[in-house]
């Protein structure tokens, strides 16, 4: 019965999912959106580690890791963000919440493997400004929503003992959409127009996993993944409107033919992507890793929707973190058996705007509470900074609370007695 709820949580909860708007940064207007770390919150309270893998956790952006599962873990993973924005002369919020990830991960004997649904990106902004003179003000809008799910099936096989290779099969959907309003101060019909895209496509990540012993009690992880370049078919539509300000209704409105241009049907592509990590810990106690990820978005284009403000470069991340258990076999002290986790990443981005280049940092902590059996809570805080609030940009501070299950089961064991 609880592996049918469960199936029956996973269908609702998706559509929760693709409905849903994971960002309130105008920086997500850029490129595919803003992209989400696409990992558990266990792995994004150790500022964004990969490497690190273990028998019972689902390790989302690590394919190789389910070589080494042991136990069917159910992960979901929550998260609220809290976004102060800062420009020169005036200061915004804006709160957002939203579903991380949904999977179910199964060890299979001689293989491992997992399946769910993942946000890989998000758009979400609205900005207002005001041009013209003082005696005929122009107010104009920009506003962006949407963003591209990903599907996925992961498999992991062990090599060895000590090595894992594993490979991910994503497929994309989604839609990213663009309006941009103008009208007149005391005039009650604007003029609007709007950019929309129907994404859909495959991508696929590919990964190794080596988990090597230290005399018996410490251990040493390798972790290295790669993710091609993988085109995304474009379905595009532009429609030009008037619509009243103050009832909303449309007065008029006129499809572009985006034909002829060649613009109707037109091709983004997920860029290229590396990441290489290396830990070391002492089993069930400790662990310490740095993980470096570099992704090929200096080549990025959209040649449906331009945005002449923004240009693209390749993207950077250091991660460093790690955790620790007091001692995880207590039975009369609950504390002494909670995972204790700290991170610090720092990023170049991929944007350019305004020819500024964009760069962010954050820190994170949290905790990993023991739940019946081996299941656990992992509950964590997020700060990190982006942007700056001059030359035209804004300066945002971001604040997360991320809470994440991983329900552990036992699936495919036989029974020994009857």
């Amino acid at each position: 019965m609880r592996k049918v709820n469960f199936s029956l949580i996973l269908f609702f909860i998706t559509t929760a999912i693709v409905a849903q708007s994971g960002s309130s940064s105008p920086y997500s207007g850029g490129g595919l959106g803003e992209k989400n770390f696409n990992g558990t919150e266990a792995n994004r309270h150790m500022g964004g580690l990969d490497v690190f893998t273990d028998s019972i956790h689902a390790n989302l952006n690590n394919p190789a890791s389910y070589g080494f599962l042991k136990l069917t873990t159910y992960s979901v993973g929550v998260n609220y963000r809290n976004n102060n924005l800062f420009s020169n002369t005036d200061s915004y919020n804006a709160d957002t919440a939203s579903l991380d990830y949904l999977a179910v991960s199964i060890p299979a004997g001689i293989f491992g493997f997992s399946f769910g649904i993942i946000p890989y990106s998000s758009i979400g902004y609205r900005i207002e400004g005001v041009s013209g003179s003082e005696e005929s003000e122009i107010f104009n809008r920009y506003e962006g929503t949407g963003g591209i799910n990903q599907a996925y099936l992961s498999l992991g096989i062990p090599l060895t003992k000590y090595l894992a290779v594993g490979a991910t099969i994503n497929y994309n959907f989604g839609t990213l959409f663009y309006r941009t309003g103008q009208f007149l101060e005391n005039v009650d019909n604007g003029t609007f127009l709007t950019n929309q895209s129907s994404l859909s496509g495959l991508s696929y990540l590919f990964s190794a996993q080596a988990n090597i012993p230290i005399k018996k009690k410490y251990q040493l992880q390798g972790m290295f993944s790669f993710q091609p370049e993988a085109p995304l078919n474009s379905t595009n539509n532009r429609i030009f409107y008037t619509q009243s300000v103050s009832t909303q209704s449309i007065i008029d409105f006129v499809e572009v033919d985006l034909s002829p241009s060649g613009l109707d049907k037109t091709t983004l592509d997920i860029s290229k992507t590396y990441r290489m990590g290396l830990g070391f810990g002492e089993t069930k106690k400790w662990f310490f890793g740095v993980q470096r990820n570099l992704t090929k978005s200096a080549t990025f284009s959209n040649y449906f929707f331009k945005r002449e403000n923004i240009q693209y470069r390749d993207a950077t991340q250091w991660s460093v973190g790690g955790f620790f258990i007091p001692n995880y076999a207590s039975f009369t002290n609950f504390w002494s058996r909670v995972v204790y986790r700290v991170g610090f990443r720092t990023e170049q981005m991929s944007l350019i705007v305004n020819n500024i280049p964009l760069t962010e940092t954050g820190i994170s902590f949290g905790v990993g509470l023991p739940l019946g059996g081996l299941s656990n809570t992992n509950v964590g805080f997020e700060i990190s900074q982006r942007g700056q609030n001059d030359s035209g940009l804004l300066k945002e501070t971001l604040v997360a609370l991320r809470i994440g299950l991983s329900l552990n089961d036992v699936w495919f064991i036989k029974r020994k007695y009857n």
